[in-house]
């Protein structure tokens, strides 16, 4: 019976699985299928547990009629790193010790949470060269242990675990004829090139773009309906060409018209908007694609490629090899079919999109070795014998016929092996009861700390809006510091000249700035004017700063005009205390002015 396993490869969005034959020259397929990724299961590689994921791929299973249990995952993560190394010629056992000792030049990071494996590409033994070279690449504890814990959640029994890079090289090797190979392996979030010369690889990097941003737009167009799930979005896709490609059409020559699932006519507008959008969303995975093909032409203009094979879900998407033709300037041609590899007859071609699982088929053909397999030591048993032998070599015998001292070896033998026997039983019931004891406690202050954190949410959304009230209080306490001056204080000033200024005076000019004003006054005498400067000083609004000289003027009815200039700057409001003082001071400080006016201006008139 041929050994069949599950190859199994976890997207961002979609989950693919490959019943196969494993490690077999020419294996077969015997089902093939794909299921929704759950929500937040994978995470850069690193996938959770989760009840749905087994449910998914339990019921598909069971809908397949597959009972093959034996799994291999397909790794794929930004965080595996690979590096090309060249050792002295040496045996394979000494090769994990040279690459222990010099691995920190290879990997820059704490290589305890890693796990490196290593393939030779090329030895060369020659008299005048002695050497290898490696391809070796550092795995994260970290993704190992979370696929050995979803298999063990599925109850599946994992046999290997095999990089997406080897997986892809395996398969090339196979299914892609010419000396210089080179694939694009394009899925809903990263992209594969990879560059083989024969069956060496000589260029491979993952580009962190993929089809899902594309995807997303066909859903949020909502031309093919509503609520769009990503697996119907992905059929639209490969239905309809849904990216603008550059053609050579006839000017003026009319469009097709564009139907939906249902055959009503679309939008055309909407749908040239669509081809707009996706072609947009593409255009950094185009970009990325055009600099690695880029590099390696460069560095390699002897060895020139002269075309491109797309994989993966890529090459179902209608257009996107035409698009990456033009783009790229080199012939890519979707692959979507094996020729290497047989396919059970219950499998729909034309249904299956078999290139969407070329990673899950190559993975089943020769995996890295990420995880050891299993070594089980045989035990032994030993029997003692029971009497001492004597001198000639038998058993020494008793008075009564029996072996010397049995009675004392059979009670050293059994008694005290008893003893610690049932002392080990007390002690760990003792230890699981207290163990399930302490687990009840635990649960039971668990269970109480989340209904009481449930009591409680309502208080998170208080929170939420007294902070957001606070922030909105501070910037308008911002803007209002930002925007006001001093000239606000005109308007308490403007009161107070209603109230105060003598109705004999005149205000000729008043100039307002951000620091204060200028008065322009005239009146009858300089009695008056005495007056008015009085009366400013004791306007709580301002502070007069400076008095200029009084002009008399006698006009041709013999009328005096006498006229003066008074600047006056801004001052804050005091608190009632500050300002009684202020009143009292001012009202001394007036007087006093008032009184050496006065004689200034008894002295004038006399002289």
């Amino acid at each position: 019976m041929a050994n069949k396993v599950l190859g199994i490869e976890i997207g961002q969005n979609l989950t693919r699985v490959v019943e196969i034959d494993y490690k077999v020259k020419n294996p077969k397929i015997y089902n093939i299928f794909s299921i929704p990724t759950p929500p937040g299961m994978i995470t850069d590689g690193v996938v959770e547990e989760g009840s749905m994921f087994r449910s998914l791929l339990s019921s598909k299973l069971k809908e397949k009629h597959i009972t093959t249990n034996k799994v291999v995952f397909i790794l794929n993560s930004t965080r595996i790193a690979s590096r090309e190394v060249e050792l002295p010629l040496v045996k394979e056992k000494q090769i994990k010790e040279m690459l222990a000792m010099n691995a920190s030049d290879y990997f820059p990071v704490d290589l305890s949470q890693y796990k490196l494996v290593h393939e030779v590409i090329e030895k060369t033994d020659t008299p005048e060269e002695k050497k290898m070279r490696l391809s070796v690449i550092a795995i994260p504890n970290e993704l190992i242990l979370s696929y050995e814990a979803l298999a063990a959640e599925c109850r599946l029994q994992l046999v290997a675990l095999d990089y997406s890079g080897n997986a892809i090289k395996q398969l090339m090797a196979r299914e892609i004829p010419g000396d210089i190979k080179v694939t694009i392996k394009v899925d809903e979030t990263i992209s594969t090139l990879t560059v083989m010369d024969g069956n060496t690889v000589k260029l491979q990097r993952n580009v962190n773009y993929g089809l899902a941003d594309a995807i997303e737009e066909i859903q949020d167009s909502e031309l093919f309906g509503e609520y769009l799930s990503f697996s119907d979005a992905v059929d639209v896709a490969r239905r309809k060409t849904c990216l603008a490609i550059r053609t050579d059409d006839m000017p003026g020559a009319p469009e097709p018209i564009e139907r939906d699932d249902m055959g009503h006519e679309i939008d055309s507008e909407k749908f040239k908007r669509l081809r707009s959008n996706v072609s947009y969303a593409l255009s950094n995975l185009i970009s990325s694609l055009g600099r690695v093909i880029d590099y390696y032409q460069s560095r390699n203009t002897e060895r020139p490629i002269e075309r491109i094979f797309l994989v993966g879900l890529g090459a179902d998407f209608s257009g996107l090899s035409k698009l990456l033709t033009n783009e790229l300037n080199y012939k890519v041609v979707p692959l979507q079919q094996f020729d290497g590899i047989h396919v059970s007859k219950s499998i729909n071609l034309a249904e299956a999109k078999i290139a969407e699982y070329f990673n899950c088929v190559g993975g089943s053909l020769k995996p890295l070795p990420i995880i050891e397999g299993d070594k089980r030591a045989k035990s032994r048993l030993i029997a003692a014998p029971i009497g001492r032998p004597g001198a000639d070599g038998q058993p020494q015998v008793g008075p009564d016929g029996q072996p010397a001292a049995e009675a004392e070896e059979e009670h050293v033998s059994y008694g005290v092996p008893l003893i610690i026997f049932g002392l080990c039983v007390v002690a760990s019931v003792a230890l699981v009861a207290y163990s399930i004891f302490s687990n009840l406690v635990l649960t039971s202050d668990n269970m109480t700390l989340k209904a009481r954190i449930s009591d409680l949410s309502y208080a998170q959304n208080i929170y939420d809006v007294y902070m957001q009230t606070k922030s909105d209080y501070e910037w308008t306490q911002l803007l209002e510091d930002a925007s006001s001056n001093q000239n606000d204080e005109i308007v308490s000033f403007i009161d107070e000249l209603e109230q105060k200024f003598p109705s004999e005076a005149k205000l000729v000019a008043l100039n307002a700035t951000t620091d204060g004003v200028s008065l322009t006054v005239s009146q009858g005498s300089k009695d008056v004017a005495a007056d008015v400067i009085t009366q400013l000083r004791t306007f709580d609004s301002i502070m007069v700063s400076n008095v200029s000289t009084i002009t008399e003027e006698v006009d041709e009815t013999g009328a005096t005009k006498v006229q003066f200039t008074v600047d006056c700057v801004y001052v804050s409001q005091p608190d009632d205390t500050e300002s009684t003082d202020s009143t009292e001071n001012s009202q001394s400080t007036d007087s006093t002015s008032t009184e050496k006016t006065s004689e200034n201006n008894t002295e004038s008139s006399q002289q």
